[in-house]
């Protein structure tokens, strides 16, 4: 287990903490107009949470001694998911940072047990028994290899801390450059971190904890995100799992209420996307509607089930908190199609158990579906930005169709995700002329003015909180999604940053709560 002095002191982070710098961060995000998506905990991530790297490690990878990579035999696991014994011939590997991002220097691997621990990729400077020294590049890939493990000591809480971190890591497990960077935002998405799409949790035994090996394997445990939002004093947003039970919620619900501050407000959300096909909590959804026979329309169905499951867990939420005061009731919607936004809060009256409605109006997707791809990679970065601005403008139209019904119905619009949407669908994915044509175009000056135009549309449209997708995240065929390419880029190459903080430094409490 991870040391009983780390756990009380990092995840005792609240706003009672370093008053200056609360005040600090009161200020900045209690008065930003902008939530933000943070990306996944995972190994191949540029975005860096904490400064044990270890936190952020793949899943144990089983090797065998001159066999090809990953066939070694089934690896035999602790509940922390330590290694608690290597067969003959077999060793372990966990790969950091394979994504870059990570800052280069001395870092420190501190393990408890008996065993023999190699490194690759770094150089080890110096070694003794629970402690190994290592120097790392500027993005330097860190793989650990598990070597050799005394099944009566295993080899146990491993941790790797970045330079400069080995004497602060216990009290604050947070890298100071990421906190300083989400400083600037009201409200911190936990979608990604939460492992939310395809979520397979249902009991809160099953939850991630800060005693696991890795923060990457399950998710992010909820007592890390509520440190993390005690000390930026930013409100979290929870996507409950599509498959836990009532007691889950619950469980979760009396642990926000315990150590989350005072004064922070919780958006609540039924999973992610419950109207996206391709997510299996959707799936689940249709399949829930059609057995309740909430409709004899499929897709409608699949709607109503999540309008039911939504208040049943702002139910639960409201138990524990004693009334809705803390609560921002999210209802998920879609925004290319307002007909989605009607059906959810219709249902059952479902918006008068609610506070918002929550869309995602992205831009430019439209240029990347595959009947159009081939048209699309012949245009000029001129015409990108061209056939951006439309469709900025008709995700005004649709927005405003969105208020209309939410103000008759009290609620407040307000996005989950938001930005660019410049990237291949299905076939048009693994097109490398469309995928380098999207990045160029992401990280072109004119994404800035893009950006602002798109924010400033959302403002006049009428809606309220909008939610930035995302922080921090390489480019590839999957999308260029990160406002930063990496946790260190220069801010003066990143257009899509230098928008989202022009806008919040210029629009600051443009809306009350």
């Amino acid at each position: 287990m991870r040391s009983s002095t780390f756990i009380c002191a990092a995840l005792s982070l609240s706003l009672f903490v370093l008053f200056p710098s609360i005040l600090r961060a009161e200020q900045e995000s209690r008065q930003s107009p902008l939530g933000l998506n943070l990306s996944h905990v995972v190994d191949y991530s540029s975005e860096m949470p904490f400064v044990d790297v270890f936190m952020h490690s793949r899943r144990w990878i089983s090797q065998a001694v001159g066999k090809r990579w990953g066939t070694g035999p089934e690896l035999e696991l602790t509940e922390q998911g330590w290694i608690r014994r290597l067969q003959p011939g077999q060793y372990a590997t966990a790969l950091m940072c394979w994504a870059g991002g990570n800052p280069q220097g001395r870092y420190i691997c501190l393990y408890q047990g008996k065993g023999e621990i190699d490194f690759k990729g770094v150089r080890v400077v110096r070694r003794s028994p629970g402690r190994i020294e290592l120097e790392v590049a500027q993005d330097g890939r860190i793989m650990l290899n598990l070597l050799k493990t005394d099944p009566n000591d295993p080899v146990r809480d491993i941790h790797v801390i970045m330079p400069g971190f080995e004497d602060k890591w216990q009290k604050d497990p947070f890298y100071p450059h990421f906190v300083n960077r989400c400083r600037q935002f009201r409200v911190i998405r936990f979608m990604d971190w939460m492992e939310t799409n395809g979520s397979e949790i249902r009991e809160w035994s099953q939850r991630p904890r800060p005693t696991d090996s890795s923060q990457a394997r399950k998710g992010v445990s909820l007592e890390y995100m509520i440190a993390l939002c005690n000390k930026l004093e930013a409100d979290p947003w929870f996507c409950m799992p599509h498959l836990a039970s009532d007691d889950y919620i619950r469980q979760f619900a009396l642990m926000t209420k315990e150590k989350l501050g005072p004064d922070r407000k919780i958006y609540l959300e039924h999973s992610n996307e419950v109207w996206n096909g391709q997510f299996p909590q959707a799936q689940y959804a249709a399949r829930r509607g059609r057995e309740l026979k909430l409709s004899n329309n499929a897709f409608q169905a699949q709607l109503f089930y999540h309008s039911k499951r939504s208040v049943e867990i702002f139910k639960i939420w409201e138990d524990v908190f004693g009334g809705t005061g803390r609560l921002v009731r999210v209802l998920g919607s879609q925004s290319a199609n307002p007909w989605v936004s009607e059906q959810v809060m219709t249902f059952n009256n479902a918006w008068k158990q609610a506070d918002a409605i929550a869309i995602a109006p992205y831009f430019g997707g439209q240029l990347g579906r595959p009947n159009r791809a081939s048209q699309t990679v012949k245009m000029s970065l001129d015409q990108i930005f061209r056939e951006c601005r439309k469709s900025i403008a008709e995700n005004r139209k649709k927005i405003e169709a969105v208020v209309a019904m939410a103000d008759k119905a009290h609620l407040q619009v307000i996005s989950y995700e938001g930005g660019q949407h410049l990237v291949g669908a299905g076939p048009a994915q693994n097109n490398e002329a469309l995928t380098k044509l999207f990045i160029s175009a992401n990280r072109d000056p004119r994404m800035k003015q893009l950006y602002l135009e798109d924010l400033a549309s959302w403002k006049a449209a009428g809606g309220k909180l909008f939610t930035v997708f995302s922080s921090v995240a390489h480019p590839s065929k999957y999308g260029s999604w990160g406002m930063l390419e990496t946790e260190h880029q220069e801010t003066n190459t990143a257009p899509k940053y230098q928008a989202i903080t022009e806008f919040i430094r210029k629009n600051r409490a443009w809306w009350k709560e």
